[in-house]
């Protein structure tokens, strides 16, 4: 029955095919619309999500220096804030897996050995800085624990600010720049690196490091009001005890005065991951209103064939066929315009998305091109059900007619 139901749906989809095409044409849009915006959304997503977890994601935490909101009259009798003193302590905490203390410069003027001048990243940070974050050496060597108890004058560069200031292919090992009033030699070049969507104060790969220590010696305060600590827990789950624990111990050493903020990234990663559901949710849905016009596209198409063919509706029904049978076959039809439009649509948005992710990654190699299944689902389900739904009433209306009227209308 169901088989006969789709042959003569079939028939009718051929008979009248530019028509058919052009309501097909509105459901496909709108499940091309769901499956392609949801996919990049969702690629974002999980391109973010990859770059935040190399560098350890949920169990980051981070520390700076604070106005303080109890004990500040205590603030005379010591220093201030943040401290290099205070990191060897917070090594120790127990769960702690890594510890790095920095000051981020932005947009500071940098002078090469060639008198060229242009705008850079500077960071100073100590010994544990670079591999804290995952930075690699392509040439020359890293900076390491002599370097910030010399105080000495190295620094390591960024590839993309290194091909800026000498050129593209430019060996810089060996040669200086100038920062901050004073002369720096590169000893030391970051492979290419692309974070994408992830800040934390410079441009990965256009940047100067160099130590704290000899930074310090020329603008101390900057150093001391600036300074950074980021922490890297075993996981999530000891987060919470690790910033108790890091309280107590910096409030102890600072004499009750709390001039200090912590930062738990696992919660704002959590409530980072809430909202971008939310984001998500509302592009499907907006992405969706096109299958509702689809589907009014529908109604309107079988409306009109259920006036085209009265006749036969009633001939049908004189040689016995059911109301039901009358409506099930009219609800096939809208439903095989639906499913066609919303399974071409799926398999173009399917394309779109690799097509979009393969351009995006030319610029950004570290894009992920990710298909969402959920949206695949969505949007066969969504247009399978507009059919049925918007089918329902061309199909009861012709159910109801008289076969006796039906007959004499068009006879």
């Amino acid at each position: 029955m169901w088989i006969e139901y789709l042959r003569i749906a079939l028939s009718m989809l051929r008979g009248h095919i530019f028509r058919s095409l052009l309501t097909i044409s509105s459901i496909l849009i709108g499940a091309f619309s769901i499956v392609l915006m949801t996919s990049l959304a969702e690629s974002g997503l999980s391109t973010l999500a990859s770059s935040f977890e190399e560098l350890g994601g949920a169990r980051l935490i981070s520390l700076w220096r604070k106005s303080p909101e109890a004990m500040e009259s205590k603030q005379a009798s010591y220093q201030r804030g943040i401290t290099r003193l205070d990191v060897p302590v917070l090594r120790g905490i127990p769960h702690v897996v890594s510890v790095t203390s920095l000051v981020s410069l932005r947009n500071r003027p940098l002078i090469t050995d060639t008198g060229k001048r242009r705008n850079g990243d500077v960071v100073a940070g100590d010994a544990a800085f670079l591999s804290f974050f995952r930075y690699r050496i392509s040439e020359g060597r890293s900076l390491d624990a002599e370097d910030m108890a010399q105080h000495s004058r190295v620094c390591v560069i960024g590839d993309g600010l290194a091909d800026k200031l000498w050129g593209r292919g430019e060996k810089v090992i060996g040669r200086s720049v100038m920062v901050s009033g004073l002369y720096c030699r590169i000893v030391g070049r970051l492979a290419k690196l692309d974070r994408w969507g992830v800040g934390f104060g410079w441009e990965w790969d256009e940047v100067l490091v160099m130590p704290m220590e000899t930074l310090a010696d020329h603008e101390a305060t900057l150093v001391d009001t600036g300074r950074r600590l980021f922490l890297l827990t075993e996981g999530p789950q000891h987060n919470e005890i690790v910033k108790r624990i890091v309280n107590a111990v910096l409030l102890e050493r600072h004499h009750g005065v709390d001039d200090f903020a912590i930062f738990d990234f696992e919660k704002r990663l959590a409530g980072f991951y809430r909202v971008f559901l939310i984001m998500k949710v509302i592009v499907g849905l907006l992405a969706g209103i096109s299958l509702l016009v689809g589907g009014v596209g529908i109604m309107n198409i079988m409306l009109v064939s259920v006036s085209e063919r009265v006749r036969e509706i009633g001939i049908r029904k004189a040689l016995g066929a059911s109301p039901s049978d009358i409506s099930r076959q009219f609800i096939v039809e809208a439903m095989l315009l639906s499913g066609l439009g919303g399974g071409v649509g799926v398999a173009l948005g399917i394309g779109g998305t690799l097509l979009g992710g393969s351009i995006i990654q030319h610029f950004k190699p570290r894009w992920q091109i990710v298909v969402s299944e959920p949206a695949v689902f969505l949007a066969l389900g969504s247009a399978v059900l507009v059919g049925v739904l918007f089918g329902y009433m061309p199909a009861k209306r012709a159910s109801r007619l008289d076969p006796v009227a039906a007959i004499r209308a068009n006879g």
